[in-house]
């Protein structure tokens, strides 16, 4: 029983075969539209059926973070197999999921006494977030224990970096992400910007303008060379909403222009869709 099970949120980007290869379990966040409450991942599991959806609704969708129950009942399932569970969850600057994985432990600590919880604060989301959950599922199940495996998020942490091309801006707009005085701007002038999250901060920030996506994938290609170093190998998650094609191309290009220890390809979950909107590609790497 003193294994560590790995707990996260809907918006952490793994590969399915992954999730279930090393029994990740995740919280689904909110999508609410046109009077309904859709869990993300499991009512609706890919962009492409929210986008359809939302041709019908009658407004833009709204998102909410899981209620502390929801993680409460994961970890009262959990706590019949181990008796340590790391909760790994989106940048507390972006959700307050953090907060709800936090009230759940401390709901259950006179129910389960004996089992250790702990929420990390990863600092970041989609696949940076994927990839430090995925290293930290790698560690518990190599048999390390719970303050080995919180060590191992904490490195991850302290290095993964993110970076992605938007292809609109509208979705940003309308999720009340970015002013609309700004989102106009960006659409008249054809920018393709490209979007990092440092964990330092935990929160993104506009880190190019690009005036098209062709460019803009010359200069995210150009900014991951900066970022890494080309004698140790990299591991990089491939990211894109609803366009894959184009991220299997971005893939190729990838693995013939880095030593690279793996290569992911993902796409977004249907809420993180939602925000940035049809047409994204990303990167998410971290050395060592």
């Amino acid at each position: 029983m003193n294994k560590v099970a790995i707990v996260t949120d809907s918006t952490a980007s793994i590969p399915e075969e992954l999730v279930k290869q090393y029994g990740i379990q995740r919280v689904s966040l909110l999508v609410h539209m046109n009077g309904k409450t859709y869990k993300d991942r499991i009512d609706v599991k890919t962009p492409d059926e929210l986008f359809q959806l939302m041709k019908q609704a009658s407004k833009f969708p709204t998102t909410s973070t899981p209620p502390p129950g929801e993680y409460a009942e994961v970890y009262r399932r959990l706590s019949r197999k181990v008796n340590n569970i790391l909760a790994v969850t989106i940048s507390s600057e972006l959700s307050a999921s953090f907060k709800s994985a936090i009230q759940a432990k401390e709901m259950l600590e006179s129910e389960l006494p004996d089992i250790n919880i702990q929420v990390f604060d990863s600092r970041t989301s989609v696949g940076a977030l994927g990839l430090m959950v995925l290293a930290a599922a790698r560690a518990a199940a190599s048999g390390q224990d719970m303050a080995g495996v919180v060590n191992v998020a904490e490195d991850i942490r302290s290095k993964v970096d993110m970076l992605c091309v938007f292809d609109t801006m509208s979705y940003l707009v309308k999720s009340g992400r970015l002013s609309k005085a700004v989102g106009l701007a960006g659409s008249m002038l054809s920018m393709k910007p490209i979007s990092g999250i440092s964990t330092s901060l935990g929160k993104p920030l506009v880190v190019a303008r690009p005036r098209t996506k062709k460019k803009a994938l010359q200069v995210l290609l150009e900014m991951v060379r900066q970022r890494v170093e080309t004698t140790s190998p990299v591991h990089i998650m491939v990211e894109h909403t609803c366009v894959p094609e184009e991220a299997e191309r971005l893939e190729q290009i990838v693995l013939g222009q880095f030593n690279c220890a793996e290569v992911l390809l993902c796409e977004y979950s249907p809420l993180s869709s939602l925000i940035v909107g049809p047409g994204l590609l990303g990167l998410d790497f971290y050395q060592g």
